[in-house]
């Protein structure tokens, strides 16, 4: 309302009425966790509130133990401002606006932290489950403490299960909180009804290992009216239609790195290669979701080899650990299978075998842990454990060798791996997966502008294409050679892109579990400007290996892209935490940062891109160095990095990706018509250019003729 006051002035104010209590989070710190029975009747009081709240179609957003106040007992669910404050302000009841990033950080959901236009009432339902975990097991399922940390948690990492922090806990219900915690709001509980009435069939005092009655009852609630403050319930009913992959039936099961006991480097690719085959051979069993390798790879950073740990950073029920041992022409393979959390053994074996013989113990061992797992083996599910991509040990010995060389990501490390692949393919001519990989490498050469000695990016995109071809006449279901047709026709039709596009979808087809192939389709996407599709896609991936550095990378540039500034600073933030040597994405941070005026930020990030970047990739260092020493008005200095930075171009090719870093480094050191040389110097002319040259940094040449040209030179045919 308002009041007249002294002269001309109003004063405004608002009414709210006086409950004597307490907050949640007041009650938590005096007396630590809730008995089982007052978390369920809370939980159920603070839901029934979200389900009118939601029916009304307000979303409240900012869930947390302070804005639950207990009055008499009951839940009364406060401060609906931040719903109805934006609602207001935006017109749009309960909805994120484009770029808002609106939340508490320890109780945000996935998507509230990705600033997803999408956000709707399911982001309460995860914050509801973080509230009903908080009050069982008196903390977070997470380790995280600074908001940012906890921001990258809520997307990247597992829940500690709610079972491992209490253990009088009913099964039924952590089993509904831990549903209310799933990254993809698809896999949670899709209405706070459905939660209020799975809570009232829970009885609070089934015994730790005893079962529910046959015939369960309805918790009997007494009488507690649970009510809403500071909003008025109404406007639209929200709906959400279920469409989320059903899970049901699954068991999970994560491969760990094996030991190499030989305790010589020369042997390191077998820690590796093992757990990767072994864990492609079971993910072809229905049955069984898989963890993919680089999530195992992610779970175990910093050396973790507890599989219980490892387990619980992949959120899997089981877990295979093992060691080998190489001597001479034979080789000892150790194999445990660990139940998650107990840490029990389920199955466990060893073998002493000629080397040849590897590819008959992996297919032992992953027949064994399959049937320990999901039981008696149907005949299909047999069949498909026992395909080999060859018979040849020497070829198969290569090709693991050349995966390990492969996910270096590094230039020399690629080009050794075009090697090992192709001496696969010289004792197999029939090795489909080997050619398939000898096109992804030189995909990658070509795409991230590498120079390979003596071999122009053509020559690499056409040797890559004959590749790919190979592999899929031999084999044309092999989803990486798919994968890797469609990379390679991104290159070599940069314009039109034609028919790298339906080459992805295809390999998203045959394989909807790699997350390398939604990662990829990604791409192609985003540099179309589909930039929504491809963040959905990059999140596809990052689902399926939440440790993939590259993925969080490329989510960043897209929310960029999309707007969402504070959602692209915690996917590079994500990217960083995984793998903490990735270069390129210290590059991208340190540049939003710049431009969030972050300046001590955006040093540390260059410093850390310089220091990490390959031996002559070091621009990705030294373009931000140079923005930054310009934006503090040294120009000299600013001017002196960027002859660094351009250098080794004036020997090798000048592509989008280096055009990305270093052409806005040329524009901010004061040197517009040397950053506008470089950039009509990139080739090709395409789509990939014309991405990098969507990004804000490109603002101070925006406006020139030159841009604008190569600009419509690079543009992809029906992109505006």
């Amino acid at each position: 309302g308002w009041a007249p006051g002294g002269g001309r002035d109003v004063f405004l104010y608002y009414v709210m009425p006086y409950v004597e209590g307490e907050t949640l989070r007041d009650r938590l710190a005096r007396t630590g966790p809730l008995p089982v029975a007052e978390a369920i009747r809370l939980t159920t009081e603070i839901a029934d509130a979200l389900a009118k709240a939601h029916k009304a179609g307000i979303v409240h957003r900012d869930i947390k133990p302070e804005n639950i106040l207990l009055a008499d007992g009951h839940a009364l669910v406060m401060d609906f401002g931040v719903a109805k404050a934006l609602s207001e302000a935006t017109g749009q009841r309960g909805l994120t606006s484009a770029g808002l990033s609106l939340g508490t950080p320890a109780y945000m959901a996935p998507e509230q932290v990705a600033a997803d236009p999408r956000v709707d009432h399911r982001a309460d339902l995860y914050a509801l489950g973080l509230v009903a975990y908080e009050m069982l097991a008196g903390g977070s399922p997470y380790t995280a403490t600074t908001p940012q940390q906890q921001m990258a948690a809520h997307v990247t990492l597992p829940p500690a299960p709610l079972l491992s922090r209490r253990a009088d806990c009913p099964p039924a219900l952590a089993e509904l909180i831990m549903k209310c915690l799933a990254k993809n709001p698809n896999d949670r509980w899709q209405t706070a009804e459905e939660i209020v009435t799975r809570l009232r069939t829970i009885d609070a005092r089934v015994p730790v290992g005893g079962s529910y009655p046959a015939r369960r009852r309805l918790a009997l609630l007494g009488g507690g009216l649970v009510l809403l403050a500071s909003a008025v319930l109404m406007g639209r009913r929200l709906t959400s239609p279920r469409t989320g992959a059903d899970l049901a039936g699954e068991s999970t099961v994560g491969v760990m790195l094996f030991d190499n006991l030989t305790h010589d480097t020369a042997y390191a690719y077998l820690s590796d290669g093992l757990a990767s085959e072994i864990a492609t051979s079971l993910a072809r069993v229905p049955r069984l979701a898989v963890r993919s390798p680089g999530a195992v790879r992610s779970a175990q950073r910093g050396g973790e080899a507890d599989p219980r740990e490892v387990g619980r950073r992949l959120d899997v029920q089981n877990v295979v650990e093992g060691e080998f041992q190489r001597g001479g022409d034979k080789i000892r393979i150790a194999v445990r299978l660990v139940s998650v959390p107990s840490g029990t053994q389920r199955w466990g074996e060893s073998w002493t075998r000629p080397v040849t013989d590897l590819l008959a113990v992996q297919e032992e061992i992953a027949r064994a842990v399959a049937t320990a797992i999901a039981g008696k083996l149907l005949p299909q599910e047999q069949s498909v454990l026992s395909l080999r991509a060859t018979t040849s040990p020497e070829a198969y010995d290569h090709f693991l060798r050349g995966n390990f060389l492969l996910a270096s990501r590094s230039p020399a490390g690629v080009l050794r791996a075009i090697q090992e692949y192709g001496a696969a393919v010289r004792a197999d001519s029939a090795f489909a997966p080997a050619e398939a990989r000898i096109a992804l490498a030189y995909a990658l050469y070509a795409a991230w502008g590498w120079d390979y000695p003596g071999l122009p990016p053509d020559s690499q995109v056409a040797l890559g294409v004959m590749a790919a071809d190979r592999a899929l006449r031999l084999d044309s279901t092999l989803a990486d050679g798919w994968m890797a047709r469609g990379q390679l026709l991104y290159q070599r039709h940069p314009v039109t892109l034609e028919g790298a596009l339906p080459a992805l979808q295809r390999a998203t087809e045959l394989s909807p579990r790699d997350p390398e192939v939604w990662h990829q389709y990604a791409f192609a996407q985003m540099s179309t400007g589909q930039y929504q599709q491809a963040a959905d896609a990059y999140r596809r991936a990052l689902a399926l290996d939440p440790g993939r550095g590259v993925s969080w990378s490329e989510l960043g540039a897209a929310n960029r892209l999309l707007g969402r500034d504070a959602a692209a600073l915690v996917a590079y933030d994500s990217a960083i935490a995984v793998d903490p040597g990735f270069y390129s994405a210290y590059a991208a941070r340190s540049r939003l940062r710049l431009l969030l005026r972050d300046p001590d930020g955006a040093r540390a990030d260059a410093e850390a891109a310089l220091r990490l970047s390959p031996t002559g990739e070091e621009y990705w260092g030294l373009g931000p160095l140079a923005a930054l020493a310009a934006a503090d008005g040294d120009t000299a200095q600013s001017r002196h990095l960027m002859a660094q930075a351009v250098a080794p171009f004036a020997r090798r090719p000048f592509g989008a990706v280096p055009a990305w870093v270093l052409v806005p480094g040329l524009a901010a050191s004061g040197q517009r018509q040397l950053a506008l040389d470089w950039l009509e110097r990139a080739h090709p002319r395409g789509a990939l250019l014309w991405w990098v040259m969507q990004f804000p940094e490109m603002d101070a040449l925006r406006d020139d003729p030159r841009f604008q040209r190569v600009l419509e030179e690079s543009r992809p045919p029906g992109v505006r």
